[in-house]
């Protein structure tokens, strides 16, 4: 989708020409270039773990604000191998995963999607499909590229909206951060130990100067295949069935009168990804005087993902219940439940892939500059950022309809046993429907922007500096979604539902024939890492293919082409015109333009008691916001019309900051306080002008443009000692008061003689309230004798609780704690270093945290507790040439979800990775 800056082309030209002024009046004035001459000291570069630590403890003492850095070990050496996974050693910080992969990033209990992100200031934009949050992914952007991470938690007036937790900024290395040309690499090979494959990582880094050291140029690449593999055990929900006329329908399993938990959807899935990276860094920086510089930064990166995943799921509503020979356990939960057949009730099992390919593609730009006076310094730059996924997911779904018994047993733990009497699951036995499925979806976001600041220094001796600025952003994201099912239905199957499905007839032989001649069994096994509680039962079924599913459109004579002819009538956008496979309840877009203003002081009183330096400032947001969409009108059972649609909306901002540093005593003792109004914007789905039908889980999701953005006041207390170059300690209470949040209504609504549970996003006015305590520190046993002398240790410890959020278990009533935050998280690691060889050992862990409120079954659904233990070694051969190894999750923790502590709902591991390889710099 093109987009214009908010000013049109003047803003642009506006920027240039503040740009090209500062240029013009240098090349008359600037002296020329110095030249080396022999009392040139010599540049020396200090690299490896305590450097990296050392590095980071300097921006954490000299910064005005809280905030919290994570620097590179070297020239395209970084402390983890992925950049959630190295933020997740920052205090207060806890990151969500996808297929064992660090991908999003937790502060202060903030959802991933209330931070903001940044690479070198452009906006990090989502990647998510579906639109259905903010939260930047973290995979894709390799840890070689990155010189150093921050964490803001304070914001001042200057930093761009959008974080309810805080800022993590991705700061890449550049040009003229070593006077000296280099060229840097590394090969390395990736092991998987569920996947049980090798994959190979290259990565190439290269800078140099020109123009008697005026002209800088870094460029750097990186490409990787990758093997993503996970093993999921899930209960998808729980629920409770009241007696019906029917016997074997009601879930008073042991017929004590109290209804009982039964499993809704139990199915076993194993998600293969196999994974193509690449990524390019470019910049070009000019700085022809000591005062001024232009520059130009791009980062781009892609992955491209071919999916393969089985699933094994059961029905949850199908059959009757032998009470007989069905077990209750705690809490009126199943411990084991067999369910049969009958005409009216049938047994339903699927054997599902979802197969196809995944592209997610981003981009940041930069260009910009700064001109520094004796007293003013003017800076200025365009930004343009890019994100695209596109999604062609194809399933290919075998259905057995009438399965004489299916047992499932939670007995040996929370994970369901699946057993199958008469049935051979790897065959096409009973198979009596084939469903050739193609749903792409494209879902698109950029934004471009520019802004131009103004920084004064008056002769005032505690007033050090005033600073104003402008800045305008225009961002647009649109989502456009087909949906086409060609289905193979033999007597036996059920009815054919849905407005996107092509029915055709035939014999239940060629189904079962397909079957057997595509599907491969995938007998390579079943949570081979990690504790499943339980061996035996089925674990190998029908693993169907891209064979399966060509097999089934060439059985039907038909294409899944998405854009052709629905023969259903009422899928035209126009009653009377041609049917349509697009999702027009499911396309949109959202568009917002932003100006913003702001103004702030820095001030130094350095002759009181305790000196004190601070800034303080406020930042005004004007936001205008339009969804567009579709709108179902029907007014008849045969006319049906989808209506395009607009709506607008926006708010306006103002956010005050203060931000002070105590020196009690300086460079050693520092003390620290701050206040801020915050905010963070809703998800594009939720602003959308939407209509989500999912009819296999029989929920309707609505988005809403009325939306408000988050909001909430920030307040922190700290105080930091540092020790020593290489040690400190720090403890830092903080507050955040959410006066606005967005949360979930649920009703419930009758579509094609079902119930529906219908959820739209709505502004919570609520106050919450999270107190927290964040305790960190490093130390460095410097001092002791070689070779104890390169032993150090570093470990942080967060504390924080919600008070005032008031969603609630509705299956139980109890107020739920506010999602994302876990009440406890710690990380601890332990380093040796010397010349040659570098140690080091991490764990990390963080409590159970609520993830859905309202999830199925109008459960909510928790992740338990957990931890997982890293570790990295790594021998210089010479000052050339480094090995590496390094593991992630080498214990092969698994991750657990629940409803409540009796009704598991996940079990899933994804195994270790070990990276060996070589690193190389000249």
């Amino acid at each position: 989708m093109k987009t214009h800056l908010w000013l049109g082309g003047s803003s642009v030209a506006l920027t240039v020409a503040l740009l090209s002024v500062p240029a013009a009046a240098l090349a008359q004035a600037a002296p020329a270039p110095a030249t080396p001459d022999s009392d040139t000291v010599e540049e020396v570069v200090v690299t490896g773990i305590r450097a990296s630590l050392r590095s980071a403890q300097d921006v954490k003492r000299t910064s005005l604000q809280v905030v919290d850095s994570i620097s590179a070990q070297d020239i395209g050496t970084f402390p983890d191998k992925n950049l959630s996974e190295s933020l997740q050693r920052v205090t207060g910080v806890q990151i969500s995963r996808q297929d064992g992969e660090g991908r999003g990033v937790s502060i202060r209990g903030a959802d991933p999607s209330l931070n903001r992100v940044e690479i070198n200031g452009s906006s990090a934009l989502s990647l998510t499909v579906g639109g259905t949050d903010r939260a930047v992914d973290f995979r894709d952007i390799p840890v070689e590229f990155v010189s150093r991470l921050e964490v803001v938690k304070s914001p001042t007036a200057d930093m761009t909206e959008g974080g309810i937790g805080g800022t993590v900024r991705v700061i890449t290395r550049r040009p003229f951060d070593s006077r000296k040309p280099f060229i840097a690499g590394s090969a390395q090979g990736v092991y998987s130990n569920l996947a049980k494959e090798y994959d190979p990582k290259l990565a190439l880094i290269g800078s140099k100067l020109f123009l008697n050291d005026t002209l800088g140029v870094l460029l750097s690449g990186t490409w990787e295949k990758r093997h993503l593999n996970s093993n999921i055990a899930r209960t998808t929900g729980w629920l409770t069935r009241g007696a019906t006329a029917v016997p074997g329908r009601g879930s008073d399993v042991n017929g004590d009168g109290t209804l009982d938990w039964i499993p809704d959807i139990p199915r076993l899935m194993v998600d293969r990804r196999e994974t193509e990276r690449k990524a390019f860094s470019g910049v070009v920086e000019w700085r022809p005087t000591d005062n001024f510089k232009m520059y130009l930064d791009g980062t781009y990166a892609t992955a491209t993902e071919d999916v393969n995943a089985t699933y094994l799921q059961l029905s949850g509503t199908s059959g009757l219940i032998d009470y007989a020979n069905s077990k209750v356990g705690v809490d009126n939960t199943v411990s084991h439940i067999e369910l049969t057949s009958s005409t009216a009730f049938p047994i339903d099992l699927t054997y599902r892939n979802i197969l196809g390919d995944l592209t997610r593609t981003q981009y940041a730009t930069v260009f910009g500059g700064e001109w520094k006076g004796e007293k003013v310094t003017l800076d200025a730059r365009v930004d343009y950022s890019n994100a695209k996924v596109q999604n062609n997911e194809i399933n290919a779904t075998a259905t057995v309809f009438g399965v004489p018994r299916a047992i499932v047993d939670y007995t040996s733990g929370g994970a369901p046993k699946f057993s199958f009497p008469g049935l051979d699951t790897n065959t096409g036995q009973g198979v009596n429907r084939l469903d050739a499925v193609f749903n792409p979806r494209t879902n698109k976001a950029d934004e471009l922007g520019a802004q131009f600041n103004v920084l004064y220094r008056p002769d005032i001796s505690w007033l050090t500096s005033l600073k104003a600025g402008v800045n305008g952003r225009k961002f647009s994201t649109d989502q456009v979604l087909y949906q086409r099912t060609t289905r193979l239905s033999c007597p036996g199957s059920a009815a054919s539902t849905g407005t996107a499905v092509v029915n055709v007839n035939t014999s239940c032989a060629t189904i079962s024939g397909i079957i057997d001649s595509t599907s491969v069994d995938n007998s390579s096994g079943f949570f081979r890492t990690g504790d499943l509680g339980y061996s035996g039962g089925v674990q190998s079924w029908n693993d169907n293919t891209m064979a399966t599913y060509n097999a089934t459109l060439a059985a039907a004579g038909l294409t899944n082409d998405v854009r052709g002819v629905n023969p259903n009538p009422l899928t035209a956008q126009t009653s009377g015109g041609a049917g349509s496979f697009q999702a027009f309840l499911d396309t949109w877009s959202v568009k917002e333009k932003t100006n913003s203003a702001y103004a702030q002081a820095n001030f130094e009183f350095a002759d009181f008691i305790v000196p004190v330096t601070g800034t303080l400032g406020v930042r005004v947001i004007d936001t205008k916001t339009t969804s567009t969409g579709f709108n179902k009108v029907q007014t008849s059972s045969t006319v049906v019309n989808f209506v395009p649609a607009s709506q607008d909306g926006g708010y306006t901002k103002t956010l005050p900051s203060l931000n002070l540093r105590f020196e009690f005593i300086p460079e050693v003792l520092i003390g620290r306080a701050t206040a801020s109004k915050v905010m963070a914007r809703a998800a594009p789905s939720q602003l959308a002008l939407r209509r989500s039908v999912n009819d296999t889980n029989l929920t309707i999701s609505l988005g809403n443009p009325d939306l408000k953005p988050f909001e909430a006041t920030s307040y922190d207390a700290g105080l930091e000692w540092y020790i020593n170059k290489d040690s400190f300690l720090s403890a830092t209470y903080f507050r955040k008061e959410i006066s606005s949040f967005v949360t979930t209504a649920v009703t419930k609504e009758t579509l094609n003689n079902a119930e529906y549970t219908v959820t739209q996003p709505i502004n919570g006015t609520d106050a919450v309230t999270i107190n927290g305590l964040e305790l960190g520190g490093q130390y460095a046993f410097s001092f002791l004798p070689a070779p104890f002398n390169g032993l150090g240790v570093l470990a942080n410890f967060s504390y924080q609780k919600d008070d005032g959020y008031k969603g609630q278990n509705l299956i139980t009533k109890e107020i739920l704690p506010f999602p994302g935050l876990s009440r406890k998280s710690y990380n601890a690691s332990v380093y040796y270093e010397n010349d040659k060889v570098s140690l080091r050992a991490s764990y990390n862990w963080r409590d159970h945290w609520l993830i859905n409120a309202v999830g199925r079954d109008n459960l909510p659904e928790f992740n338990k507790a957990f931890g997982s233990l890293d570790a990295s070694a790594s021998y210089n051969i010479n000052d050339n040439f480094t090995v590496f190894l390094e593991g992630v999750n080498l214990t092969d923790e698994v991750r657990v979800e629940y409803n409540a502590p009796a009704r598991q709902s996940a079990v899933e591991t994804y195994g270790s990775r070990v990276f060996l390889g070589v690193r190389a710099k000249f």
